[in-house]
């Protein structure tokens, strides 16, 4: 019972880090790209981004044109 703890909480470990290194890499690309218009296909790609980055509200920077 005890090892079966341990690796629950290695495996939850293991998955926090991965979520905070999604959210790390995707707000340095949100942080030093310029925010691309909704209507092109980078703009779609970078909405994806910003939800990663968790850049909500006031967060978020004004898209270009």
């Amino acid at each position: 019972k005890k090892k079966k703890i341990v690796e629950e909480m290695s495996m939850l470990e293991e998955i926090v880090g991965y979520i905070t290194m999604i959210v790390t890499i995707a707000s340095i690309i949100a942080a030093s790209t310029p925010t691309p218009k909704d209507d092109e296909w980078m703009g779609k790609l970078y909405k994806l981004i910003d939800m990663l980055a968790l850049n909500i509200g006031k967060a978020k920077e004004k898209a270009n044109g």
